[in-house]
């Protein structure tokens, strides 16, 4: 018997002898081998396929990833930056690490349930109304209420997402007393830049109409937008704070109301805190230990 042996396949070890079918030596081959020359076909694989310009022999080829694979890999590890110390304060702490937040969540409800009648409205306006008619002095009083208060374009749900969503994260993030100084900070400021724009006159490019004048400026739209600044600039995460600027930034160029124009100081306000308050955690690498000279 020419050729190796090879062992029969169980279905043909029990025949007779004259019955078994040994394997032909063109069938030790698979079909792709039995297409070359006898001469190549016992030839290791990388001399049947020689290595092109720049590859060496047995060198695994090492996987490039696209562009789109490259930028989802970037977005959700600058996630995981903003995410991963939230989660683990939530899980660490539960409600101990966002007290604020869980104020803000009991005063939107409270006061959206005042609101719905009449003397509860005029309540909630002697304690949270902010207008551009209203006296400064007055409005840093209750400034900080206004966060909570119902705006003009935006659903109390809406708000109450707003605070759980935003304000959660950057309590766990920057902590309850640094989330309280950007609210009422970025919230101050765009409230007293939008008093300046309606100061500016009909023929400006930042001007608004007349009849905004007499909206509230309520709700807590300024201090979320810098609160995500803060946030991504704590946490290194430029996506987050370019992002925010640019897309608040395109609703003041295609709208053209009060608070759209607002934010404007609002994002000004933001980035100065980010840069003062909210300086990201620089990580110090461990010293070695000195050796002492010998002798």
């Amino acid at each position: 018997m020419t050729g190796a042996w090879r062992p029969l396949p169980r279905r043909e070890r029990d025949l007779p002898g004259p019955e078994r079918r040994l394997p032909r030596p063109e069938q030790r081959f698979s079909r792709s081998e039995q297409r070359l020359p006898r001469s190549e076909r016992c030839l290791p694989h990388p001399e049947r396929h020689p290595p092109g310009p720049g590859r060496s022999v047995g060198a695994p080829q090492e996987y490039v990833p696209g562009l789109s694979t490259r930028t989802g890999q970037a977005l959700l590890a600058q996630w995981h930056r903003v995410a991963g110390p939230t989660w683990a304060a939530l899980c660490r702490r539960r409600l101990a690490a966002v007290p604020l937040t869980a104020v803000s969540v009991v005063l939107v409800i409270a006061f959206h349930a005042l609101a719905l009648t009449d003397a509860g409205e005029r309540f909630v306006w002697s304690l949270a109304g902010v207008r551009a008619d209203v006296p400064p002095w007055l409005v840093l009083l209750r400034l900080p209420l206004s966060l909570f208060a119902r705006a003009p374009g935006l659903p109390w749900w809406g708000a109450l997402a707003q605070v759980i969503v935003i304000f959660g994260a950057a309590e766990c993030v920057l902590g309850t007393v640094r989330t309280a100084t950007v609210s009422l900070t970025v919230t101050a400021a765009a409230t007293f830049f939008a008093r300046f724009l309606l100061a500016l006159g009909p023929g400006h490019p930042l001007a608004v109409p007349p009849a905004e004048a007499t909206l509230a400026d309520t709700g807590p739209s300024a201090a979320v937008v810098g609160l995500l600044i803060c946030t991504g600039w704590a946490c290194r995460v430029p996506v987050l704070v370019v992002g925010t600027a640019l897309a608040f930034s395109l609703e003041c160029v295609l709208t053209s109301t009060l608070s759209s124009r607002a934010h404007l100081g609002g994002i000004a306000a933001a980035l100065l805190c980010a840069a003062v308050v909210c300086r990201p955690q620089v990580r110090t690498a461990p010293l070695s230990p000195v050796a002492s000279p010998e002798g």
